[in-house]
Formats: structure tokens, C-alpha cells, sequence
């Protein structure tokens, strides 16, 4: 009987893991084009559809590459080809509607259509670049950096 047991706790645990990492997750890659990598607590990843995306996680494309990630608010950010960005902070209440978003653009370039957190709080979502700070007040806007700041 002990070995039920064991065999049911592994399933039980193999389950909800999956739904923890889902539910801390800021998101996920909907779209990849060319090399795109995500690099989390000093792994290395490879970036497909489906994939989520945590808050800390360094996404890097190539000179090949794109990615479109979707948060949970509904925030869209595409960046182009040899971007770096980091989803620094990222919390959202989907009852309240209300959170916040600091993502740090590196270098590249970055396109974003605002969600949730952008509409009904504009002030808890930033955009931090080398050499600016941008402080949302609209829904749809394009960010590009060469990475060189003061």
C-alpha cells in the first residue's frame, strides 16, 4: 500500500507544479521569428510559442530575431531583431485590474500596445532604457535604444 501512496503523492506534486510556475508567470512567448534565447536564473533557454516568461527573465534576439510576448493584462510587446529586455516587475490583479510593469530595454528595439495596467493605472507602467525613463500616457508606442547610456 505504501507504494500507492508514493505513487499517488509524485502524480499529486507532478500536477500542481506546473500550476505554480503558470501562475508566477508575467506571460509568454506567443510569436518567434529567427534566434531568440531567454536567459533565467543563469540557464539559458530556448524561446518558443508557449513558453512563459517570468519576471527577472533576460530575453535576447539575434540579428535574426523577433519575439511577441502577451502578459497577463494583455500588455503586447514585440521587440526586433538584436533586442535585450527584461521584465523587471510585473504584478497584475485580474479582479482589481490593477498592478504594474517595469520592463528595461537594453538595446534593440521594442513595440508596445498597452493592456490592463496601462489603461487603468498608466502611471504604474515604465519603460527603462540606458538613457531614459518613459513613462506611459498612451495605449500604442515604439521604444529603440542603441544601448549606450550616460
Amino acid at each position: 500500500m505504501t507504494w500507492f501512496l508514493r505513487a499517488l503523492c509524485l502524480m499529486v506534486i507532478a500536477c500542481v507544479a506546473p500550476a505554480q510556475a503558470a501562475e508566477s508567470a508575467a506571460g509568454s512567448i506567443k510569436r518567434v521569428e529567427g534566434a531568440v534565447s531567454i536567459l533565467r536564473a543563469g540557464a539559458t533557454l530556448g524561446a518558443t510559442p508557449g513558453t512563459p516568461v517570468l519576471v527577472g527573465d533576460r530575453i535576447r534576439t539575434a540579428a535574426d530575431g523577433s519575439v511577441g510576448l502577451a502578459l497577463a493584462d494583455d500588455t503586447l510587446l514585440s521587440t526586433g531583431p538584436n533586442t535585450e529586455l527584461v521584465i523587471s516587475s510585473f504584478q497584475f490583479n485580474p479582479t482589481t485590474q490593477e498592478g504594474n510593469l517595469l520592463a528595461r530595454l537594453l538595446r534593440g528595439s521594442l513595440h508596445v500596445v498597452t493592456g490592463l495596467i496601462g489603461k487603468v493605472s498608466p502611471q504604474n507602467l515604465s519603460i527603462h532604457t540606458p538613457s531614459v525613463v518613459l513613462g506611459v500616457r498612451g495605449t500604442e508606442f515604439i521604444v529603440q535604444t542603441d544601448g549606450e547610456g550616460p
